[in-house]
């Protein structure tokens, strides 16, 4: 393969790939190792992580370190086979709070539910074992993220602080509650007596001002507050 073939197959890999790609991606596209080392040596590429790279020409969104973390649980597989059949990986706990723009949280050190022991030697990247279902997780920007349900579920589960979890309850409820999250769901994630202490911590009847309307039968729901005064 000639080198002006080179830069235009790891051009169309990573378009591909939603601008990220891996080692063991480029080369079953047929791409030798040598052009993929030239191509970082004359920064036509970047590498993100070991065996993860992207076009230095490219624009990183703030997700493309979270990208080949995710590439690397299965770096022969292609995106578009693990959306037609989920795996189990999916981006959760603050990572996808981030994500979905709920609460205070930083993306990193990146969190992705596991659906087994996952041994990897990836820096800044955690793996909680998790099993999810594809009912469980959304697609965003090429990577499965866990449900506004199953993200709030996960924080709970995790060492956040109770007061920045319910931040990103409220926070939640407020921009998905009418439209993509089901109340009913969460409840049933969390148990009764954890899901009383989220109300509680959020202020919400019966343990404070506030109160859960629920819009029709599907588990959507809006929050009223009361009015000082």
């Amino acid at each position: 393969m000639k080198r002006r073939s080179n830069i235009s197959a790891l051009e169309e890999l990573a378009a591909s790939e939603a601008g990220v790609f891996t080692a063991a991606q480029a080369r079953l596209r047929g791409i030798p190792r040598y052009a993929l080392a030239y191509a970082e040596k004359t920064g036509k590429t970047e590498r993100i992580a070991h065996g993860a790279y992207r076009l230095s020409s490219s624009i990183d969104d703030g997700l493309d370190g979270l990208r080949a973390a995710y590439k690397l649980t299965a770096p022969e597989t292609w995106t578009h086979e693990r959306i037609r059949s989920f795996d189990g990986f999916a981006a959760t706990g603050a990572t996808a709070a981030h994500i979905h723009g709920i609460g205070n949280f930083h993306p990193d050190p990146y969190e992705i539910a596991a659906p087994r022991r996952f041994n990897s030697r990836m820096e800044g990247v955690r793996f909680p074992i998790r099993l999810l279902s594809e009912a469980d997780i959304v697609w965003k920007s090429g990577i499965p993220v866990t449900r506004v349900e199953a993200t709030i579920a996960s924080l709970v589960d995790s060492d956040e602080d109770a007061s920045l979890v319910a931040d990103a309850f409220v926070e939640a409820i407020r921009k998905y509650g009418t439209v993509d999250m089901d109340i009913r769901e969460l409840r049933k994630q969390l148990g009764a007596d954890r899901y009383d202490k989220l109300l509680r911590a959020a202020g919400i009847a019966p343990f404070g001002e506030a109160e859960l309307v629920e819009t029709d039968g599907m588990g959507h729901v809006a929050l009223i507050e009361k009015k000082e005064g």
